[in-house]
């Protein structure tokens, strides 16, 4: 009974101890956004924080991401559904798939060689090599500025490496 007793005090101090102290730097702040394409707002739009100076995997579960609404707006994810990203500076990634009714329709006259042009209507121009977005997240409330992406109709030219990396 005595050590039962024992047992329990010694987990519940081993909970409390845990539970206490939380590491400011992995706090998520809230960041929200816009894309906007040829002078419309767009859903679908898969918004990514690439941590240049932040948090990175294992230390998150994942990347700050989100996806943009039919207004294109968007509210970064990284532990809970629009909780934000920890402090520090990111790297901003965009891709928007193809709509799976397009994608569907067009799947019988399009060859494989397209097949990889099409994964990102934006051609790769906001890919984590050509992306040249970068946005600090700070304390508090945090607005990524509107993306306002022109008519995109070519892709970008080679790259040599990852901005701000090599």
């Amino acid at each position: 009974m005595r050590f039962a007793t024992v047992f329990l005090l010694a987990v519940s101090m081993l909970a409390a101890g845990c539970g206490g102290s939380q590491d400011n730097s992995m706090v998520p702040h809230p960041v929200t956004g816009k894309v906007v394409y040829d002078g419309k707002p767009v859903a679908g739009v898969k918004v990514t924080l690439i941590p240049v100076d932040a948090p990175m995997v294992p230390n998150i579960p994942q990347n700050p991401h989100a996806v943009t609404k039919a207004d294109g707006t968007f509210s970064i994810t990284t532990f809970q559904e629009s909780d934000g990203a920890a402090e520090g500076g990111y790297q901003v990634v965009l891709a928007w798939p193809p709509d799976p009714a397009e994608k569907d329709a067009k799947s019988a006259k399009v060859d494989s060689s397209d097949e990889a042009q099409d994964a990102d209507r934006l051609l790769g121009w906001y890919d984590p090599l050509h992306s040249p977005t970068r946005f600090r997240v700070k304390a508090g409330q945090n607005e990524i500025p509107t993306f306002n992406i022109p008519k995109i109709t070519q892709p970008p030219p080679p790259a040599q490496g990852v901005p701000g990396r090599n």
